[in-house]
């Protein structure tokens, strides 16, 4: 007998609607792989077994009858704990707010509800979602699903890791400078940041608003596409069929290659060479707006987080593990005058950039700079904690610093994301491009 659990979701899609497959069925092979994982506690913040039985018993009446909602109707998917869901804790990663009920349900996931997808629950995170390492000694860490005494990136954690261990068949969290493909890139997975804006953030705990997005992480980049159409309240269809051949990338050379661990860095070359033998375009430069970029985002990124959650934060800042809680501070004391300058700089590098990739599908680079540390050294040091987790949302945090799409993909070697940046509103032409890459490995 076929285990579905482990397929993606186009292939459990057609399952289901070639009557091979049952939701149902697909629900509780995924509620016994819950069941029968070690560290399912660290990676769920809950498991709703009454919802999505009942979700998933609807979802296979309308099987039955031939009147599926969409083509993932039925498909379990998993929520970071920081979409609300009304009547479901809601929580954010901090014990701040620790029994904290939404009262209402958010945008997307009523539209993913719309289309028939089945939420199985809740997943663990960073406090606050502020770090890319997915490390949380005040709540849960969950297991790296290639190897459970590393960290497995954030601040989406549990979403990636329920996904690439079985758990369900995607994840959705959210990305303010990295927060989904990091840890997509360290479970290997796809993980898709799309345009800031295209999906709603009502009903979401937002850290930092200029830059916070939702996305899906998802064993395939068509999975990807499937469910960001979804949760836009759109129907979901197919990618069109392109030639690799035709497409012009970029690589930057100034910064986003820089101080690459080996591994990386081999990846990164192995996937440039597959990317030049198609027949594909790749002109390298150096793009100096990144590195402008990222000088102001010490400003803009900490006055906007401690302006969200700075009143509460102090309220109980003991409840904070140190790291976290001094990276909020670090918006303590810029002034807001100062805040709309480096706005303003921003804004102008925004075009600047846009100007030098006209022409290109995509600017490609390693999603991380770095493999994924040990959980043990992390907590064992502070600063350790600090430079890793700056080093981890280094390169993803241009993305959101530039306004850009952007989506990680699996590479040959573990743990080692390659991606694509794209200009602003090419969704769908990224996630085109990136579906033929993603078959080079």
């Amino acid at each position: 007998m076929i285990n579905y659990t482990n397929k993606s979701i186009a292939e459990q899609a057609k399952a289901i609607e070639e009557n091979l497959l049952s939701p149902l069925k697909l629900l509780e092979e995924y509620f016994d792989n819950i069941r029968n994982q070690p560290h399912s506690k660290n990676i769920f913040t809950e498991v709703f077994h009454e919802i999505a039985l009942k979700e998933a018993e609807e979802a296979e009446k309308r099987q039955k009858s031939g009147l599926r909602k969409s083509l993932l109707d039925g498909i379990p998917i998993n929520w970071k704990d920081l979409f609300d869901i009304e009547g479901k804790a809601s929580e954010g990663g901090s014990l701040l707010l620790s029994g904290r009920v939404a009262k209402t349900t958010s945008d997307i996931v009523i539209n993913a509800r719309k289309y028939g997808l089945v939420s199985i629950g809740k997943t663990h995170l960073s406090e606050f979602a502020f770090s890319g390492l997915g490390v949380n000694p005040k709540t849960a860490t969950p297991p790296n699903s290639t190897n459970n005494l590393t960290a497995p990136g954030g601040s989406s954690s549990g979403a990636a890791v329920a996904t690439a261990l079985n758990l369900s068949s995607a994840g959705i969290g959210s990305d303010t400078g990295g927060s989904v493909r990091i840890p997509a890139a360290w479970n290997n997975l796809v993980g898709f940041k799309p345009t800031h804006g295209n999906l709603s953030l009502n009903g979401v705990l937002k850290l930092c608003p200029s830059f916070d997005t939702a996305g899906p992480i998802t064993k395939t980049v068509q999975d990807s596409c499937y469910l960001y159409h979804i949760l836009k309240g759109e129907q979901p269809g197919d990618l069109p069929e392109c030639r690799l051949s035709e497409k012009k990338f970029l690589v930057d050379r100034s910064f986003l290659t820089e101080d690459l661990s080996p591994e990386i860095n081999q990846s990164f070359e192995i996937c440039l060479e597959k990317i030049r033998q198609s027949g594909a375009t790749i002109n390298e430069t150096r793009i100096p707006e990144i590195i402008e970029s990222t000088s102001l985002a010490s400003t803009i990124f900490p006055y906007e987080a401690y302006n969200s959650w700075g009143e509460i934060i102090e309220g109980s800042p003991a409840e904070m593990y140190p790291p976290i809680l001094s990276r909020f501070r670090g918006g303590l004391n810029i002034d807001y005058h100062v805040y709309l300058s480096s706005w303003k700089k921003l804004t102008n590098l925004r075009q600047s950039f846009l100007d030098k990739i006209d022409g290109f599908d995509s600017l490609l680079a390693p999603t991380c700079p770095i493999l994924p540390p040990k959980v043990k050294d992390l907590l064992e040091s502070e600063d350790y904690f600090t430079k890793s987790n700056l080093l981890a949302l280094r390169n993803t945090r241009i993305a959101n610093l530039l306004g850009l799409t952007s989506i990680t993909i699996p590479t040959e070697i573990k743990n080692c994301g390659l991606m694509l940046l794209g200009k602003p509103q090419e969704d769908q032409a990224i996630l085109e491009t990136a579906k033929l890459l993603e078959y080079l490995k």
